[in-house]
């Protein structure tokens, strides 16, 4: 079972990271103009965008995952 836990999660990651690259990709543009410049420095990197991009895709795919693997993560 863990073994199919740490999958869920590293597949989602992994594949909604790719996911994010390719959205960004298909329409031409760069990850650069998505950023949010709030002059913090490494914050900035986090508060962005892309990042809420990648993880709205990763959330998806891990609660699929998580159904289709029987990991219940996720409460009944």
């Amino acid at each position: 079972m863990l073994f199919k836990r740490v999958l869920v999660w590293s597949v989602s990651i992994i594949v909604g990271v790719a996911a994010g690259y390719g959205t960004i990709a298909a329409f031409g543009t760069t990850v650069e103009l998505y950023a949010v410049d709030l002059n913090f420095g490494v914050f900035d990197v986090l508060v962005n965008n892309f990042t809420f991009l990648c993880l709205s895709y990763a959330a998806i795919l891990w609660i699929w995952l998580d159904y289709l693997l029987r990991t219940d993560m996720l409460p009944e």
